[in-house]
């Protein structure tokens, strides 16, 4: 535990300027303010409802692709993300807010609402709670999983601890996954223009694919590293999910027949 009780991990990466998807006021993890804060448990994931794409992880691939397009982000910083839907709406929540049986949900889903955020004055990220979360309570009641006993974490906070380690571990191999694509040009900005079975067309722009005409002319040198690194299954596996355009299609078809 860091100074005041919030965990802490070394710095990895460069924080957003702006808060990061879903999370409305991320706080730093404090045994005097958190004190008797806890979390509803809960399975209610309404607060996904609103968009249209969830970053991943590079170990996610091979189950992501199994369900959903994969795209690149553009901008300064390049992720890849799971499409879940062609307009600012989630295809995979239901009607009682929970994620579509038998599809992948991404871990930046299941980490809320936790997750590290950067202290730049100390090079370190330390783990927040965002108290904007409906689950959020300052006072836990009964049935409420606590977050500190004492001044010590409970189970609760050494899990979202580890949970959110492993993913920020992950993130940064995906970070230097995505800027090897870059170096070696294999991103290429496109928009998907979708027609519906009502007629109704969609354009959905501002994210990159990967190139595939390129792959083949990558120099022998390039494809070695690819290999060494494990990027080459990584690469594959993004090409594979494009596949799932027309699931994503189909749909939103289905979506506006009812």
């Amino acid at each position: 535990m860091a100074k005041n009780g919030a965990s802490a991990a070394k710095k990895t990466n460069t924080a957003e300027n702006t808060l990061p998807l879903f999370f409305k006021a991320p706080t730093p993890i404090d045994s005097a303010r958190h004190a008797a804060a806890g979390l509803t448990p809960s399975d209610d994931l309404s607060f996904t409802r609103t968009t249209n794409s969830l970053s991943i992880n590079a170990v996610e691939f091979v189950e992501a692709a199994k369900y959903y397009p994969i795209v690149f982000t553009q901008g300064e910083t390049v992720m890849p993300a799971a499409l879940v839907g062609l307009e600012q709406e989630n295809y995979f929540v239901d009607e009682q807010n929970r994620w579509a049986a038998n599809f992948y949900l991404p871990a930046y889903v299941r980490k809320y609402p936790f997750i590290f955020m950067e202290v730049p004055e100390e090079s370190q990220f330390v783990l927040c709670v965002d108290e904007g979360a409906p689950q959020f309570k300052q006072v836990a009641g009964e049935g409420d999983l606590k977050m500190f006993d004492g001044d010590k974490p409970t189970a609760l906070i050494d899990s979202a601890l580890e949970f959110c380690t492993d993913f920020q571990q992950h993130y940064q191999i995906t970070r230097n996954f995505c800027d090897a694509l870059i170096e070696a040009d294999l991103l290429i900005p496109t928009q998907s223009d979708v027609k519906l079975a009502n007629g109704r067309a969609i354009t959905l722009s501002g994210f990159q694919i990967i190139n595939e005409a390129k792959i083949k002319d990558l120099p022998e040198a390039t494809i070695l590293d690819f290999h060494k690194k494990g990027w080459l299954p990584l690469i594959y596996f993004v090409l594979l999910s494009s596949s799932n355009w027309q699931k994503i299609t189909n749909i939103a078809s289905a979506r506006e027949t009812k």
